[in-house]
């Protein structure tokens, strides 16, 4: 598995390699290969010259490559900028099954029905992120898979992102060999990387301050 970041200041590559733990069979992830070069073509996390950004993309993979001993042909990416934007949205639908039991499906058609909301043409969602369940008027759930109940409904929050930054961001990496697996926003990435469950529950500010831009991710419960 790899990663991918293309920052105002330096473009950075990690190569994470799976393997399965013999003692707990619990799946772990070995970091086996890490690059920083700098960047160019990138000003204030949106990509302002393709193929400069191509070049610094191409050296930050192939040091990571050789470190790791693999070749990457795809990546998770992290995505910024000023042009990230957030907002709430609600969902509701009635729960499927014969048995009045919630499965992964009705949780998945409830975040889709969250996902309907109004957006220019010059913008995608990147995130849809449940806040929390409401289990036929029971708010604050979080796991509602094999609750009973007829109604479901979900808050979420909604990050979206410019489309020309998308694209411009696919564009580079394509011509750097590289196939896009996901894009994740850098705030959201970085508090990952960095927060416990106990610190997001009971409520914690993560500021990642770049050379460019600045994100901010606020959580709580």
């Amino acid at each position: 598995i790899a990663g991918i970041e293309l920052g105002s200041s330096k473009t950075a590559t990690v190569v994470a390699q799976v393997s399965v733990d013999e003692g707990s069979f619990e799946e772990v992830i070995n970091i086996i290969g890490v690059s920083v070069s700098a960047s160019k073509g990138v000003k204030k996390g949106q990509i302002v010259n393709i193929d400069e950004s191509v070049e610094s993309a191409i050296t930050s993979i192939e040091a990571a490559e050789r470190m790791a001993g693999h070749n990457i042909d795809s990546a998770f990416v992290a995505l910024g900028g000023a042009h990230i934007t957030s907002q709430n949205s609600h969902g509701v639908v009635a729960v499927s099954g014969s048995t009045g039991e919630i499965i992964l499906s009705d949780v998945d058609r409830v975040i889709e029905a969250a996902s309907a909301i109004s957006l220019p043409a010059s913008r995608e969602i990147v995130h849809v992120l449940p806040r929390e369940f409401v289990v036929d008027g029971e708010a604050g759930v979080k796991d509602p898979i094999s609750m009973s109940g007829v109604r479901l409904e979900v808050e979420t929050h909604v990050v979206t992102a410019s489309s020309a930054a998308i694209k411009n961001l696919s564009k580079t990496l394509s011509e750097a060999g590289i196939k896009i697996n996901d894009m994740v926003f850098t705030g959201l990435a970085a508090s990952y990387s960095v927060l416990t469950e106990t610190e997001k529950e009971l409520g914690c500010v993560l500021i990642y301050i770049g050379a460019g831009t600045t994100s901010i991710v606020a959580y709580i419960d």
